[in-house]
Parts: C-alpha cells; structure tokens; sequence
C-alpha cells in the first residue's frame, strides 16, 4: 500500500508543498488535498481589492489547477475532525481518509465578540463574506452609511483605509476604527505616527482604549458605558482558531493554535505537521503575517518528504526582521523591518510587486 499524505487546508504553506510536488511530482505516494473553495486568495492584496485597485479574480490562485500539477487530488470539502492516533480524518461528506502523515495549514477566523440579534456584523476572515456585504451595503443604501472597524492592529487599518479610498467620493460614507488600546500596538511608533496620518488624510476617525462590551443593531455598547452609532461592524479582532482544532486531539497553545517544534511538527504527535496561522512554533514568537507564512511552506515542503522516506528534518529559522507592508487605503503603503520605518508610493510599488510575483510563482506564468 502506498504511503499517503494529506493536506488539510490551501493555505500560503500548503500552496508552496504544491508547488513544489508540481515541479517534482511524487509518483509512490498518494498525496491528497482538502479545502472548501477551489481557490486560495493572495491575502496581501486583500485591501487592494477593497479599495478597488483589483478585480477579485486578479488576487486569486487557481487551488484546483495546482493539484492537478502536482498530481495530487483535490477534494473541495472541509474536514471535520481529526483523530491523530489512529490516523483518520472525516470530511464534511462523511468520508473518513486514512493518512501516514498529516500537514494542517487551515488559518483562522475572526475572534468573535458579543452581538445582539439583528447587528449587521462581518468578519475579515473569511474575505468572501465581507466583499458581499460591502457590495450588499452600496447597492442598498444610498443615504448616510457608518462603519465601524473593530480592531487596532494591521488588519483593521487597512481594510478602513481602503473602504474610505473605495468611498472618498461619497460623502455620506463614514468609516472609522474603534480599537481597544493603542492603533498598531504592536509595531515601532513611527508606523503608528504614518498610519494616524493616513487615517486623517482619507476622514478615517480612530477611537483608541476603547474596548467593545458588545454590538447592537445600530450602536456599539462600549466597556466604560458608552456608546457608538453603527449601521455596518466590521471584526478586524485578531486571531481565533477554526472548530476544527478545537474539536481535535492535538497539543495546543493558550491561543488554541496547534504547539508545533522548530521542524514544524506536532509536539505530541509527530506524524502530525502544522504551518501558518494554525501554528505556533514552541519558543518563539512569530507573528500571523503572510511573510512568515511563506517561509514556512518551503521547510514544511522538505520536511514533509522527509518524513515519508525517513530523512532527518530541517528546523526552521525566524528572521524578525522580515520586510513588513501596510497599505494606506491609496496607492502608498508603510514597510518596517525592525525598528526601521519608511512609507510612500514606492512601497506600494514594491508591495504590488512581490505579491504579483507570488501569484505568477504559483500559477505558473
């Protein structure tokens, strides 16, 4: 019989495994993919298509068309549960698919916060459903329209900055963010000074420490009391995990990610691997970025044959000093890389660059 691998997941790591098997397919293994949707988005260019600087299907790679590069088969459905020990997986058809070894690269979702029947809220994660909701909202209501961005770290200043670019010639349009401590917190002050610059250029108000008790249909309800009219709530509220970790037998973090070692693997199960959002790697403190993503599928690529024939694995090693984008809403982004802070056009540039080069990488261009 032969050895089987599967995938759980398309995301950025499991794009970089096909890509790879597409190169160099594996004739004497059966290796199989599990997703709900056929196509895995460039997650850099989000923003971008929100501000209308992209056609959806220009941020998109073709899921299915990779695994048959990589002759690998591709079944578009989620997986339910996993069960390490004995080496099952059940799909949402009901399927149960036995595995050698197991690779989970499935994201997250958007931490949820308390909502009052009849609140118009969406999420960041997943994208589809908030593109619908932007297009519901401007085919719908054609008077005042306020949104709120409930958020302070990259994702939230984003979509806010590219919602008031897509609206800067509507008046009666509204966007701010409401964060609960300091916008962009957790990146060098001078990104922060850049980004409360961008946001008062575009009409983006931002409202710091103050933390949301729950949301209404038509108001926030503050922690102090206070509160914050809203028609469209938008969750950019960092990272939660997906059911389907919390459902499985794996050792996890206190942040409900899978606790993986420097070689990616599951630290009580080793036959088990995890990259992305999904993953923390023990020791160390890598952040939910696309940039440490990418870094991760080509070890986990190597690593995962490895594992089938026998081979010693590779660990992986983080670069905190990464180069790090933000887009202002128009065609100019922030980067940082360590304290170092630089923003203009020519970073727009260079961002659009990098991430049409990754889309060309993985659909063979």
């Amino acid at each position: 019989m032969k050895k089987a691998l599967v995938l759980v997941g398309g995301g950025r790591a499991h794009v970089e495994v096909l890509r790879q098997l597409a190169v160099k397919p594996l004739t004497d293994i059966d290796i199989a993919l599990f997703d709900p949707s056929p196509s895995v988005w460039q997650s850099g260019m989000l923003p971008g298509v929100i501000a209308g600087h992209y056609a959806a299907n220009d941020a998109k790679v073709n899921l299915w068309a990779l695994c048959q590069r990589a002759r690998v088969r591709f079944f578009e459905a989620p997986i339910l549960a996993v069960n390490g020990e004995n080496q099952r997986i059940e799909s949402g058809f009901g399927e149960r698919h036995r595995f050698d070894i197991l690779s989970l690269d499935i994201g997250g979702v958007t931490k949820a916060l308390p909502t009052a029947p009849g609140a118009y809220v969406v999420s960041t994660r997943p994208i589809e459903p908030l593109l619908s909701a932007i297009t519901e909202f401007e085919s719908v209501r054609s008077a005042a329209l306020i949104v709120r961005v409930i958020g302070g770290g990259a994702t939230a200043v984003e979509i806010a900055l590219a919602l008031a670019w897509r609206w800067r010639d509507a008046k009666n349009r509204r966007v701010s963010i409401v964060c609960d401590a300091l916008l962009l917190s957790e990146f060098p002050p001078a990104a922060r000074r850049l980004a409360l610059r961008a946001c008062q250029r575009h009409g983006v108000t931002v409202r710091e420490n103050s933390p949301v008790r729950q949301i209404d249909p038509t108001r926030l309800r503050l922690e102090n009391g206070n509160l914050i009219d809203t028609q469209l709530t938008i969750l950019a509220t960092g990272y939660s995990p997906r059911p389907l970790l919390e459902k499985s037998v794996l050792t996890k973090t206190d942040e409900g990610c899978v606790a993986v070692d420097a070689q990616l693997q599951c630290l009580r199960l080793p036959g088990v691997f995890a990259a992305g959002d999904c993953a923390d790697i023990a020791g160390l403190k890598v952040p939910k970025a696309s940039v440490f993503t990418d870094r991760q599928g080509a070890l986990l690529a190597a690593n995962l044959l490895a594992a089938l024939q026998g081979h010693p694995l590779l660990s992986y090693q983080h670069s905190p000093r990464a180069l790090r984008f933000l887009t202002l809403g128009d065609r100019r982004a922030l980067v940082t890389r360590g304290n170092l802070v630089l923003a203009g056009g020519w970073a727009w540039n260079m961002k659009d660059a990098r991430e049409r080069k990754w889309l060309r990488r993985y659909s063979f261009e």
